[in-house]
């Protein structure tokens, strides 16, 4: 049997997810509803370019593994949810980006991975688009968007993010694995 590059690539990249989310488990005991990763920023440099960087592999590998109907009406249900936070605390609703939504499905397929701010390979989690990515909440194990938002609502970090009032433009993305739902939510300008 010969097996191309592509597939070769694909599989060694399944392989990979398999014993990195293996990994995740046994060391942040992945299962209970609570799980969030401490928002990250970027809000520095602004404007400026750098690196920007979305691997189409892992761009089509997400696309695959991330999306639901169910799951994509979720994070559209919290977008809508995080819509409404900002609206009650005086701010300007934030717009969704498609640019944004692909570095969120990136994201979340990741955070899969690695459970981190940083990407599988140790680089920042703004370089899956450095022109359009500054901010980043992530969560896992939330089936609603209600708990997903009040989660990120009741931790100091998470909801800086969402109240940050430069932001303009934001996406939400979940990913499914084994049950489990890891969401991004990633913000611009």
């Amino acid at each position: 049997m010969k097996i191309n590059n592509r597939k070769l690539t694909i599989i060694s990249s399944l392989v990979l997810v398999g014993v990195l989310t293996f990994s995740s488990f046994a060391l942040f005991g992945i299962g209970s509803k609570d799980h969030l990763l401490d928002q990250a920023v970027r809000r520095e440099g602004k404007g400026e370019s750098g690196i920007s960087f979305i691997d189409p592999g892992l761009t089509a590998l997400a696309g695959e593994l991330s999306g639901t109907a169910e799951s994509q009406a979720v994070a559209k249900a919290a977008f809508a949810q995080v819509n409404d936070q900002r609206k009650a605390a005086g701010l300007t609703p934030l717009s969704w980006s498609n640019g944004l939504e692909q570095a969120s499905d990136v994201r979340a397929v990741e955070a899969a991975q690695v459970w981190s701010h940083s990407r599988p390979d140790g680089t920042d989690y703004w370089t899956v688009n450095s022109s359009i990515v500054y901010g980043e909440n992530l969560a896992k194990g939330f089936s609603s968007a209600e708990e997903a938002v009040n989660a990120w609502m009741n931790s100091v970090s998470h909801r800086d993010n969402i109240l940050y009032p430069d932001y303009r433009t934001a996406a939400i993305a979940i990913h499914i694995d084994n049950g489990n739902w890891y969401w991004a939510n990633e913000f611009g300008y």
